[in-house]
């Protein structure tokens, strides 16, 4: 066809050949391989390549997701997802998702942190409620008017309805989260709602990296759609859902696996090696065994008792 994308890269290439160029039909699936058919295996590896790349390009320009999901989500080398990222003009100043050391729960929907940040972006209903998965990391945002306890209360019907119910959510002092209607809703589902140590800057620190990670991804979305300063109210939901699927559907930073992948995931085994852990004074109890570890900490259970320790104060039991 005259007129498609292969036409135009075919007449591209001719016009900027250095040597003879012949085209020519051959049976490219003829098991007994000539020279015509091993020229075709060249060509057809090289133009596999173009288009996977091109593939790659086009799902970052649309979700403005990382180099290495880039990379594993299109089947392409992370040095070419690197430069397709690092030529990217809206994502230069994303900051990469980052884990945390908040307690958390054993297994996804255990634990919530909740939170209400101002996201100028979506003027005139500019409140944004975010809870978090402590687990999977799993991110829901909802649009408000307000902050209010009506508001909180909505928001985790919303999230309920995508990830389940939770055992515990965990969020700070504010009177939206401590109201009346707050607590009724929450024993009504039977969740054990549980508020932050006041002026403590770092008792919410999942779920605020959750809002920075969350507003960053919008603005770069709303930026490579021409939406500088404030986007358009009839696109804030077509956004929004598209900032949760980059960030949900795909791994951040230097994560193996999609939040969503861990959140869904067949639930780990209950007990793992035994191990020693260090109490208050110094001393290495023995009888714990691993649950599982994360950047810097473990959970260890021992009968019915499950804690968390830094990594630095266990130690494996050797036969």
């Amino acid at each position: 066809i005259s007129n498609s994308p292969a036409a135009s890269m075919i007449e591209e290439a001719l016009h900027s050949q250095q040597g003879t160029v012949t085209f020519i039909h051959i049976n490219s699936h003829n098991p007994i391989k000539g020279y015509f058919q091993l020229g075709n295996d060249k060509a057809d590896a090289a133009a596999k390549n173009l288009w996977t790349l091109q593939s790659a390009r086009q799902l970052h320009e649309s979700l403005h997701i990382g180099a290495k999901a880039l990379a594993k989500q299109c089947d392409i080398p992370m040095s070419d997802a690197k430069h397709i990222v690092a030529t990217c003009p809206y994502c230069q100043k994303s900051p990469l998702w980052s884990s945390g050391v908040n307690p958390r729960g054993m297994k996804a929907s255990e634990i919530w942190q909740t939170d209400f940040t101002l996201c100028q972006l979506l003027k005139p209903r500019a409140w944004l409620a975010v809870t978090v998965d402590t687990v999977s990391g799993i991110i829901i945002g909802t649009q408000h008017t307000k902050a209010n306890s009506k508001a909180a209360v909505k928001h985790w019907l919303s999230a309920m309805t995508w990830l389940g119910i939770p055992k515990q959510i965990k969020m700070d002092n504010g009177t939206h989260f401590v109201s009346k209607a707050t607590q009724e809703f929450a024993a009504k589902w039977n969740i054990v709602l549980k508020q932050g140590i006041p002026y403590n800057s770092t008792g919410q620190a999942i779920v605020e990296r959750a809002n920075q990670t969350l507003e960053s991804k919008l603005e770069t979305l709303a930026k490579a759609e021409g939406f500088a300063n404030a986007i358009p109210p009839s696109e804030q939901p077509r956004l929004l859902a598209t900032a949760m699927l980059a960030l949900n559907q795909f791994p951040r930073g230097d994560q193996g696996q999609a939040p969503s992948q861990k959140h869904w995931a067949v639930e780990a085994v209950q007990e793992g090696p035994p191990v020693s852990i260090k109490n208050e004074l110094g001393e290495w109890e023995t009888g714990w065994k691993l649950v599982v570890t994360g950047r810097g900490y473990a959970a260890v259970k021992k009968d019915d008792d499950i804690k968390w320790c830094p990594l630095k104060s266990i130690k494996p039991v050797l036969p």
